[in-house]
């Protein structure tokens, strides 16, 4: 995530390696996000629900937005993997000079 709490996007275009930098940035991305989520929802099912609800609620909120972040870190993630999925399919095979068919 970035300093805004917004997750990074991966880089589109690159080499393997620029791609895969780019791909374990965003899956640390929605570890972080999930882990916020975790300790959030803990900290709900602690609070209780008994006495005044605020604390329940500020809990309960930050569980909604970390599961959110979680779920478009997540979301960019597959997108990622999509598009390395199709640019495999559609390169040619390396040095076997027979090209891989194409969807």
């Amino acid at each position: 995530m970035n300093q805004h709490g917004s997750p990074r996007h991966p880089v589109a275009q690159g080499d393997a390696s620029t791609r895969g930098i780019a791909a374990s940035t965003q899956w640390h991305d929605a570890e972080l996000a999930m882990k916020v989520a975790r300790h959030s929802f803990d900290r709900w099912l602690s609070a209780g629900h008994q006495g005044p609800p605020p604390p329940a609620l500020t809990h309960a909120y930050h569980t909604h937005v970390a599961l959110h972040e979680a779920a478009r870190a997540i979301a960019v993630l597959i997108e990622a993997f999509r598009a390395e999925v199709n640019a495999l399919i559609t390169t040619p095979a390396k040095d076997t000079g027979v090209p891989t068919p194409r969807r």
